[in-house]
Order: C-alpha cells, then sequence, then structure tokens
C-alpha cells in the first residue's frame, strides 16, 4: 500500500488539502500580477514558474545572447576522448566518479556565459540569466523524463541533501527518522546526525560475503533491511537509497527497495549523485520515490555547479521543501522561483546544460551507455588476471551488482596485511599515494578489512589505462 506522503495531523497542522494544491495557489497568485515586474525580486523577466510549465506549443526557448559556436559536434571526430578537457597524455585518469572531467563543449559555452556577464552585469542578471535557467530546468527535466514542475536545478547533490533533510527534520521535529545504509556517502552520514533526531543504518556491508547464499544476489539489500528494521516503528521515516554507492560503486535496486519503504510507511529519497548518463535515469520508472538529487559535474560531465532536485508531491514541495539550503527573492512564489535563483554566484554550469544534453544526444545515450557495461567487465577482466589470475571472487560484489561504470576489484593479497591483520585507511592511502607520484589518479578503498581499487570507466578511457594500472599496483613494493 503506497503511504501518504505526509501524515494526515501534520496536514492539518500545515493547511494542506487535496483541493489547496500549489497549481491552484499558483494560478490565483499569478492573476495578481499583471502588470510590473513577473520574475523574482525585480529582475526584467517573465515568472519562472509559468516558464517551466509552459506547453511546448506556447513555449518559445530564448535565443544566446551572443553567437552560437559550441552547438554541433563535429562529425569527423569518432574518438570522444578528444571531446574532454582532461588531460591524459600526463595522467592515466580513472577517477571520474570522484569529481567528473568536464566536455570541452560544456566548458566552452560556460565560458561564454561567464564573458557575457562580465561585459554587462545587469544584463545578465536582469534579463537573461532566468529565461535561460528555464531553458536548462526544462531540457533536464525532459531528459530525465520527470514532470516539469516537479523538478528543479541546484547547485549540487550536497545542497540537496540539505535542503531536504532541513526541511524533513523541521517538519517532523521529535518524530524524525532517518534510514540510510552504512555504505552512505559520507557527509550524508554527518548532515542526517545533525538534523535528526534519529538515525539508524542498515549494516549492508557485512552482508557482502553472504552473498553467494542469495539467489538473487539484490536480496542482499532486503535481508539487510528486515533485519535492521524488524520490530522497528518506521512510519513517517525518511529512507535513503543510493542510485550508485560513492566508496563500494554498488547500484542498488531503487524501484524494489522504494516499494519496501513505501510499504513500511516511510518518505523515500534517492541519493543519484552518480545516475545521470551513467545509467537510465527515468522518473515516470521510479513512482515510489519522493524526492531524488542528482549531479551533473559526474557523468554527465557538465563543468562543476550543477545539479537537479526532483520530486513530484506538490504537498511535499510546498512543505519539506519550501526552504531551499539558501534562502532569497523567490521565496513565496513557486517552487523554481525560490530554487533557480539563490544570490549573486556563477551560474554558468547551470547554463551550460544545453549544450551537454545536445552533445550527448548527438552521440546517442543508449549507444554510450551500452559500450561503457563491456568495456568496464573487460577492464575488471584484466586486473582480476593480472592480480589473481582468475575473474572469480575478484570484485567486492558480483559485476552486476556494481555501476555500469564504477567496480571494485581487490588487489593482490601481497598487497592485503599478512598476520590475520586487517588492512586500513592508512594502508589504502600509501598506495593511492605512490599510484599519484607515478601518476595515476584512482582511489583505493579499504572495505571490512581489505584493500580494493575503485576503477571508473567513462568513454574516453581504454583497456592500455587498466593495463599500466596492473603493472603498476604489480611493482609496488619491490
Amino acid at each position: 500500500m503506497r503511504c501518504r506522503a505526509l501524515p494526515d495531523r501534520l496536514k492539518a497542522t500545515l493547511g494542506i488539502t487535496r483541493s489547496g494544491n500549489h497549481r491552484i495557489w499558483q494560478q490565483r497568485h499569478y492573476n495578481q500580477h499583471t502588470k510590473g515586474y513577473q520574475a523574482v525580486g525585480s529582475f526584467h523577466s517573465e515568472d519562472v514558474d509559468v516558464l517551466m510549465t509552459m506547453d511546448d506549443d506556447v513555449y518559445s526557448p530564448p535565443n544566446l545572447p551572443f553567437e552560437d559556436l559550441y552547438s554541433s559536434v563535429p562529425s569527423t571526430n569518432d574518438d570522444m576522448a578528444l571531446d574532454f578537457l582532461i588531460d591524459r597524455k600526463t595522467w592515466t585518469f580513472l577517477n571520474h566518479g570522484a569529481f567528473g572531467a568536464s566536455l570541452q563543449v560544456g566548458y566552452n559555452r560556460a565560458q561564454q556565459w561567464r564573458l557575457h556577464l562580465e561585459r554587462q552585469p545587469l544584463r545578465f542578471f536582469d534579463r537573461d540569466l532566468l529565461p535561460h535557467l528555464v531553458y536548462s530546468a526544462r531540457r533536464l527535466a525532459d531528459f530525465t523524463n520527470c514532470n516539469r514542475d516537479s523538478m528543479t536545478l541546484i547547485p549540487n547533490v550536497t545542497y540537496g541533501l540539505n535542503t531536504v533533510l532541513r526541511g524533513y527534520s523541521k517538519i517532523y521535529g521529535p518524530h524524525s527518522h532517518i534510514v540510510l545504509w552504512d555504505t552512505s556517502y559520507g557527509s550524508l552520514k554527518k548532515i542526517s546526525r545533525q538534523l535528526s533526531e534519529r538515525v539508524t543504518e542498515i549494516p549492508i556491508t557485512r552482508f557482502f560475503d553472504m552473498i553467494d547464499q542469495f539467489e538473487d544476489p539484490n536480496e542482499i539489500f532486503e535481508a539487510a533491511f528486515q533485519e535492521t528494521l524488524s520490530g522497528v516503528d518506521t512510519e513517517g521515516a525518511l529512507f535513503i537509497l543510493d542510485h550508485t554507492t560513492s566508496n563500494t560503486a554498488i547500484n542498488m535496486p531503487l524501484d524494489r527497495l522504494a516499494r519496501i519503504g513505501k510499504e513500511s510507511g516511510m518518505l523515500v529519497m534517492v541519493d543519484g549523485a552518480h545516475g545521470l548518463l551513467s545509467q537510465e535515469v527515468d522518473m515516470s520508472k521510479l513512482p515510489n520515490i519522493d524526492f531524488y538529487l542528482g549531479n551533473g559535474h559526474k557523468w554527465l560531465s557538465c563543468p562543476r555547479g550543477i545539479g537537479m532536485l526532483y520530486c513530484p508531491q506538490g504537498d511535499l514541495r510546498d512543505t519539506i521543501l519550501e526552504e531551499p539550503a539558501v534562502m532569497s527573492h523567490g521565496m513565496g512564489q513557486g517552487f523554481q522561483s525560490r530554487f533557480l535563483w539563490d544570490g549573486c554566484r556563477d551560474y554558468a554550469a547551470a547554463l551550460s546544460v544545453p549544450a551537454v544534453l545536445d552533445y550527448w544526444q548527438s552521440r546517442g545515450v543508449e549507444n554510450v551507455q551500452s559500450q561503457l557495461r563491456p568495456k568496464l567487465k573487460a577492464a575488471v577482466e584484466l586486473l582480476s588476471m593480472e592480480w589473481h589470475g582468475q575473474m572469480e571472487k575478484s570484485t567486492l560484489v558480483p559485476l552486476e551488482l556494481h555501476s555500469p561504470m564504477m567496480a571494485l576489484v581487490r588487489l593482490p593479497s601481497s598487497l592485503q596485511s599478512a598476520d590475520g591483520r586487517s588492512s586500513t585507511s592508512d594502508d589504502a592511502k600509501r598506495i593511492q599515494d605512490y599510484l599519484f607520484d607515478q601518476r595515476i589518479e584512482v582511489p583505493i578503498k579499504c572495505v571490512d578489512g581489505k584493500l580494493y581499487v575503485r576503477i571508473s570507466c567513462h568513454v574516453y578511457n581504454n583497456l592500455s589505462e587498466y593495463a599500466i594500472l596492473a603493472q603498476t599496483i604489480s611493482k609496488y613494493g619491490r
């Protein structure tokens, strides 16, 4: 049974009714503003909430205020590696999953916007910025197949986590209860414990060694959930999933776990920092998700400073999401108004989104995605055979549980601690520093006392780079 987004007692307190939804309130509000300023503050732009929800047949995308030099992709360039800024002549760069690597086309477009801003700041902020932010938001909403009034732009996932968790904790107060996993991102754990009265951490990592006991490897998530929360009152709790875990590069079965969360009376949020482009992000296929947060700077390869916040339910947008992490002129005017403008900062990354999406769509998003899983598998096989002489049990979990673009591969036995002592994060750092000195950028992870390398695999990577990693690790300590 699908639970209510908010308990009735809280809806009554907040004055929320089914008939008093945001869209109706929004229309009444707009009708009062037929003259004068329509956008947030004193900007000379149309109302961004109206622009965001306009039908395609009446919406006109804004024209670029400068010459469009970077919208097309050279038809002769078949090597997508040439389209990235990363210095691959100096570095063996196998850590895209950390902070991404920007596409040239996105960087160029962002630079154009920065120059345009500085040549006439008031023209940019007053008249150009908001309509173009809306265009970026509409494009990203279409890319993720969600209703446009359900999604807005944010600087990054951390901004979104602060917004959702602060709003949730404010609404639920002493009844707040956050449920996450021991593989959750470190800052998420800190934010949760800072803001919520109660945090429950599900210990999924201890199930990894038992994964062979399950017919379907994804069942380990349900087993860990049931063992930890059996008999626990979870009504009104916030259940946080990862599209892909950061440290362990594991994909969670989102729809499956979200249904369990709903059946347990919880709100469900996805930390999708590693979602966009690396795999399908189709909100129409995730009906039990209340919040989805995504980053543009990782696999989508936008310049740093752009993310997304999705929330399909109007009552949640007007309660838990009532106060963004940074509040400004748009407060009280609608979902887009309160999020799109949060002060004078660099919005160039957000404005580069259309150019980046044009690039990927010209390449064929599904075609790109279909190439990467086989490449990752080949990289894992190469490292496994070099270090262990076999593929079996060389990854943290079966490869099908790992992200299509990241995986953890166990380092050689000679690098693991001996005499029964578990390896530590200090051991991991020493090896990672050694690799860095060899101009190899890749993280070493310590999971349950064992050392792994977390490899990333994007379109610019090739197998020769993983061979360099394999050989360099084999020489460590000699």
